[in-house]
């Protein structure tokens, strides 16, 4: 390593203080932000360990001059905000901040010993740098991606088992309610659990209530309309309401009879007919 390289990587793990403070005063109170600061003392000492720890990984780049190390500090940091819910335009803006701080620091120590620095020395530092900032940045947002679309996917998942249970409603009438997208429902072995929920329950007549789904295309309708034909297989009466013109629009497209289907504008009216 160049001797001058190896002065500034010491002088600025010697000033690794006088570097995070300033980047933890500079917060402001955001809410849903583990930056925040009206954050708890344990939360801002854990951004202050964090922060310090960037800082050697960066600075350790200067000495090495690999990017490779800087994986382990942006999974690890990305994982952990994208968990909390932390917002990933909040956590770019820091990063912003703090390479301004960290050339700030640069700049210093090259006002110290500028007779025995050369052009290509600060040149060297500022694309070194800048260059890591810049990886540490792609790496964050990639492994924040992953953890995020995880998450999301989870997370519809479980919504989507709550959202298609089929409700018994009578010893022999149960409903399943749609909620959302019907192309959600497909993802997730819809149809399966529909055909096994009713023949636990021991149903004969499943109502299909189609009032919560805002639209829906070719494919989905037809996925939906197979659903009843495998009923009809088991014997199981199926009823369908709250289609909207849409939604019979394209099952007329795809040749489907809507005539012989028991169809019921409301899900009320179809009740009050199987159980009155």
């Amino acid at each position: 390593m160049h001797k001058m390289t190896e002065k500034l990587h010491d002088f600025l793990l010697e000033h690794i203080d006088e570097m995070s403070q300033p980047w933890l005063d500079w917060r402001e109170v955001e809410e849903y932000s583990i930056c925040t600061a009206d954050a708890s003392r344990e939360t801002t000492e854990y951004l202050r360990e964090q922060n310090q720890y960037f800082t050697r990984t960066i600075v350790n780049v200067l000495k090495e001059g690999s990017l490779d190390t800087l994986s382990s500090w942006a999974q690890e940091t990305a994982t952990k905000r994208a968990q909390c819910g932390d917002p990933l335009y909040g956590s770019i803006h820091y990063f912003k901040k703090f390479r301004l701080i960290f050339l700030e620091r640069i700049e210093a120590f090259v006002d110290l010993h500028q007779s025995r620095l050369k052009y290509e020395d600060t040149f060297s530092w500022n694309r070194v740098v800048n260059e890591a900032f810049d990886r540490m940045i792609e790496l964050f947002t990639m492994y924040y991606g992953q953890v995020a679309d995880a998450h999301s996917y989870a997370q519809k998942m479980r919504i989507s088992e709550l959202s298609t249970p089929v409700i018994s409603i009578s010893n022999k009438v149960g409903v399943v309610p749609i909620i959302g997208q019907v192309d959600e429902y497909n993802s997730s072995n819809f149809a399966e659990r529909i055909m096994m929920q009713t023949k636990n329950l021991e149903l004969s007549c499943l109502i299909i209530d189609l009032s919560g789904v805002p639209s829906i295309d070719t494919m989905m309708t037809n996925e939906l309309f197979q659903v009843v034909k495998m009923l009809d297989l088991l014997g199981i009466d199926a009823i369908i309401t709250g289609i909207r013109p849409e939604i019979a629009l394209t099952a007329v497209q795809l040749g489907i009879d809507l005539d012989k289907l028991r169809t019921y504008g409301k899900l009320k009216d179809a009740v009050n007919k199987l159980l009155h």
